[in-house]
């Protein structure tokens, strides 16, 4: 038998714990939910509450499930309660229990039946969860994103991943492009910085440019913003601008950590886009981590057609729910029921479209 208990973020604070996923660490859950518990929508929730999950086991600590209670209002005038992970709202880069000691396969259903019990709501939603997740031993899991990915060391080199997953097109237009640059008279650099005031204003100059092709504009919500410069700051994250002229035309900005690169935010200036400004800087920056050694490259969340020029590997995300027997709940299944189902199909479809290996 499992026995779990409330804790407060400041008790997580003081566990040495090691999560699979970034978004699982202390510094970006405690730093999301204090920018983010009030500020208020549809999409982040109403009313947050952390509800953050220990699991003993003969009385050692097994593990760790980030939850937060929030609300939503359908209809106009409908208010529902879910359970999900803190963080999956916006910017997760995946969820699941956080593992401390190897979990029996009764821990799902166990963790399950003490939510309904200690917990007040209408659903629950968990999301960006891997395939291999613990929870698959309680819950059907449904499609609901992907992670393009390279698995940087099972290449020899990076000439070796060029010649498995560059196709003859793309090859051809980084090295048209490449011609193009030099004919025109542009000075091709490449700069690796830390993240300073300075050079983030280059970011959001360059960021901002994307609202030309309809994209929106993350670092002009200040809340956003604040989180990802936190986390920039946390994580050491470095950013590596291309500059024609030393004009900075496209950046990617990376965090290292635990043998992984993660691209967590990348543009390129619209007026460069003929010249492949965004795809030699993605290109340099895949270079760099072949090598720095890195076991593993990430896109992030999302399967964005552009991250499949260079990838064909992603590793599918999964979302799983449940709901209690009240009125509301029973009202409201049929649409979110088809709502999960709808969104299964989507992704699904989305991976064969973009031909990526992920398990479909």
């Amino acid at each position: 038998m499992y026995k779990f208990q409330f804790i407060t973020l400041k008790e997580l604070e003081d566990i040495d714990y090691h999560s699979e996923f970034i978004s699982g660490d202390f510094n970006w859950i405690s730093n999301w939910f204090s920018i983010f518990k009030d500020v208020e929508n549809n999409v982040l929730g109403y009313k947050k509450q952390a509800c953050i999950v220990a699991a003993y086991y003969t009385e050692k600590l097994v593990a760790i499930v980030p939850l937060v209670k929030l609300q939503r209002i359908y209809c106009k005038c409908i208010k529902l309660e879910f359970v999900e992970f803190l963080d999956q709202q916006w910017c997760s880069m995946g969820n699941d229990v956080i593992s401390i000691k190897p979990l029996g396969i009764v821990f799902a259903n166990e963790l399950n039946k003490w939510i309904k019990k200690n917990i007040s709501y209408h659903f629950i939603f968990f999301k960006y969860l891997p395939k291999t997740s613990v929870l698959s031993e309680q819950f059907k899991l449904y499609h609901y994103s992907g992670e393009p990915v390279i698995p940087v060391e099972d290449f020899s080199s990076y000439s070796d991943f060029l010649s498995d997953s560059y196709t003859k097109r793309f090859k051809k237009q980084l090295d048209r492009t490449l011609r193009k640059i030099e004919r025109d008279g542009f000075k091709f650099e490449l700069s690796t910085e830390t993240l300073n005031e300075s050079n983030f204003k280059e970011v959001k100059r360059i960021a901002k440019s994307k609202e030309s092709d309809g994209k929106s504009y993350v670092y002009g919500d200040p809340n956003k913003e604040n989180f990802f410069l936190k986390m920039y700051k946390s994580y050491n994250a470095e950013v590596l601008f291309v500059k024609f002229n030393q004009q900075v035309v496209a950046y990617v900005i990376n965090i290292d950590t635990q043998g992984k690169r993660l691209a967590i935010d990348c543009a390129f200036d619209r007026d460069f886009r003929t010249y492949g400004a965004g795809i030699h800087c993605m290109n340099c920056n895949i270079q760099n981590c072949f090598k720095k050694e890195q076991e593993k490259f990430s896109f992030g969340i999302g399967l964005d057609p552009y991250k499949f020029q260079f990838t064909k590997y992603a590793e599918a995300s999964y979302m799983c729910y449940d709901f209690k027997y009240r009125l509301k709940s029973l009202l409201a299944l049929p649409y979110l029921l088809y709502r999960v189902k709808k969104t299964d199909k989507e992704v699904v479809n989305q991976m064969k479209k973009v031909h990526c290996n992920a398990e479909i």
